[in-house]
């Protein structure tokens, strides 16, 4: 009984720990971003919320200081299953944040990305996210038919931004566009192919690979977090 107290206090401990600390590096690189947008030549710190960088690091930062005031609450584990459904959709929000930003745009920028401010917000947030998925105890695992949710905010990402890209609004660095794979007024369009170097592919391509890959990834963290419940349980 007393081993149990111990491993429920730590549990406590460990979990609203790694949230604050989640909500604080995310709040802090989103300050940081707004407040330095000129510098990183953005001519007014508003569009930069016009991004998915900003906008999926106040989601996982909101739920994990919610999620951390549920904990120093004592509230009871059955209580925390619609804040994990956030965290689940949350997390695999910031897991693209740092993959798309890490693989893709960040080795073709030509400005200086690597600023304290997108450090935290595309990499070590999303690394302390999925963490935090994986180790936090309070977290009760999502139903299978639940697992398509996690397109929900990058599908309305897209849809919102979309429309705002079709009126040719300006996202803060004179283009039209958040991201290259969303300029649909380029060479390759939304279905083109151009061959040379660098190859490039229509954004209608981009946009069904990038939500077959949030899908998959939603289906990955569901089945793992499955397979770590499960041994937890039966230890």
């Amino acid at each position: 009984m007393v081993v149990d107290e111990k491993k429920q206090i730590i549990n406590k401990w460990y979990s609203t720990i790694i949230n604050l600390l989640i909500f604080i590096f995310s709040s802090t690189g989103f300050f940081l971003s707004c407040l330095f947008a000129k510098r990183d030549g953005y001519y007014h710190w508003l569009t930069r919320l016009l991004y998915f960088t900003q906008q999926s690091n106040l989601w996982i930062g909101i739920t994990s200081l919610i999620f951390a005031i549920m904990i120093i609450k004592n509230r009871k584990k059955e209580n925390f299953k619609l804040i994990s459904l956030f965290k689940f959709i949350f997390t695999v929000s910031i897991t693209i944040t740092g993959f798309i930003f890490c693989s893709v745009l960040a080795p073709f920028a030509d400005y200086n990305v690597w600023t304290f401010a997108s450090v935290l917000t595309h990499v070590i947030v999303p690394l302390m996210s999925i963490f935090d998925y994986f180790t936090d105890r309070y977290i009760i695992n999502i139903e299978n038919k639940k697992i398509w949710i996690c397109i929900i905010p990058p599908l309305t990402y897209f849809v919102f931004t979309s429309i705002l890209c079709i009126m040719k609004v300006d996202f803060g660095r004179g283009d039209p566009y958040p991201y290259f794979f969303m300029d649909y007024y380029s060479e390759v369009g939304l279905f083109g192919f151009v061959f040379k170097w660098p190859p490039q592919i229509g954004s209608f391509y981009w946009i069904v690979f990038l939500f077959s890959f949030t899908y998959g990834l939603g289906y990955l963290y569901y089945k793992i977090h499955f397979l770590l419940v499960r041994k937890r349980i039966n230890n």
